[in-house]
């Protein structure tokens, strides 16, 4: 199945082979399909101007924390200042990387005509990552086919062996503290890259087995040069506003050019810890997913159950987490904007009591955090070292 620019649960086709197994199987599907749609559709008759509310509340909230931010930042004489300058343009760059950002582009705004700014195809991002080819890696092929093994881009980030069918290699070895000392600090670069392809022919070249393991990401009609140019142009802008422009300015109004270039870095490695470390710590369940579940879309509800993790948190922390701490939601619902995740999560809970299903929660971030780089170490080694290991169950 070829993936589409952008996530559409109905495109999914349904039917089963004939046959008492098969009929049996569809049957308990359709049922499956016909409770979460019930979900889905109860959630989407309550979208109307409190959506609109929130989402121009939640930029107004960021902007005012830039402001705040920056100025601190600016004009700071003391650590206490300069880190209160940090903590709020951290928020801004948070709010807008992965509460505003990365719920925009999954279409949750688009019914809403009187806010076009928040359309997922209008909507220009404050982050080093390409809108287009975010929507194609991350809506078109990880939503759609969540933890399949050679079809999910975001099975196996960048490097990352996270499952026992990846063959392994001596890099391998190195992957926990290569993620969490270098790669994290500057992840929304490395998300970018790969949702332009970069990553594949990195490793066809250093791997022994080259992509074996891992699942590509092509953009048809683009050369490598016309790539190339799309990703300079989405990180550019973001270096350029953040160690150039606004040190510049601190400069030529008599402040400290050095400083404020050390708060946009101290706020831009922050942003990528936080969101690398809630998007993984959500993800990477095990088993893997039968890539036969988008045969029917009940199965692939199920699928998704199965795919995803979520962790505990007050309201107020799921904005900062972009709802993702809710990734069980998002990955049913993706297109439902994020503020309806925690009332959906009750339907949701309700329904695999129902049926018997597992939900899987964990009952903080730490822990999560700790499940999943427990799962990382364990797949650092290879196979014959790594069957004993602890780790690999990351739901609680």
């Amino acid at each position: 199945m070829s993936a589409p620019s952008s996530f559409d649960s109905n495109a999914l086709p349904q039917g089963a082979a004939p046959g008492s197994a098969a009929t049996h199987a569809a049957a308990y599907h359709d049922l499956i399909e016909a409770e979460f749609e019930a979900i889905k559709q109860k959630y989407r008759a309550k979208l109307g101007p409190k959506d609109v509310a929130y989402i121009k509340r939640i930029r107004l909230a960021s902007r005012a924390s830039e402001v705040l931010g920056r100025g601190l930042l600016w004009i700071s004489k003391d650590p206490l200042s300069f880190g209160l300058g940090v903590l709020f343009t951290w928020v801004h760059r948070n709010l807008e990387s992965i509460e505003i950002g990365h719920n925009v582009l999954h279409g949750q705004y688009d019914s809403f005509p009187e806010i076009p700014q928040f359309h997922s195809h209008n909507f220009k991002w404050k982050a080093p990552v390409d809108e287009e080819g975010w929507r194609r890696e991350h809506n078109g092929l990880h939503h759609v086919h969540t933890n399949v093994f050679e079809k999910d881009p975001d099975l196996n980030h960048g490097i990352l062996r996270m499952n026992e069918h990846t063959p392994w290699n001596p890099l391998h070895r190195w992957q926990v503290p290569l993620y969490l000392i270098m790669s994290y600090p500057l992840m929304l670069y490395g998300f970018n890259g790969q949702n332009l392809g970069f990553r594949q022919a990195y490793r066809e070249e250093k791997f022994p087995e080259g992509n074996r393991g891992y699942a590509p990401v092509e953009l048809p009609g683009q050369t490598p040069k016309e790539l190339e140019r799309r990703r300079a142009r989405s990180v550019n802008r973001v270096l350029f506003k953040e160690y150039v422009v606004f040190p510049l300015l601190a400069l030529v109004t008599g402040y400290s050019f050095f400083k404020v270039m050390l708060g946009n870095m101290l706020v831009d490695a922050l942003n990528s810890y936080w969101i690398s470390l809630t998007i993984q710590a959500t993800h990477f369940t095990a088993p893997l997913q039968p890539e036969e579940a988008l045969q029917h879309r009940g199965h692939w509800y199920l699928s998704q159950l199965n795919a995803s993790v979520n962790f505990k948190g007050s309201r107020l922390m799921s904005i900062f987490w972009g709802h993702l701490n809710y990734q069980t939601e998002h990955h049913l619902f993706p297109d439902v904007p994020s503020r309806h995740y925690p009332d959906m999560a009750k339907d949701v809970q309700a329904l695999c009591h129902r049926h018997g299903l597992r939900y899987q929660c964990n009952p903080n971030w730490f822990v999560a955090i700790r499940k999943y780089v427990a799962v990382m170490w364990k797949y650092s080694f290879p196979p014959a070292q790594n069957a004993g290991t602890p780790g690999g169950q990351r739901h609680a």
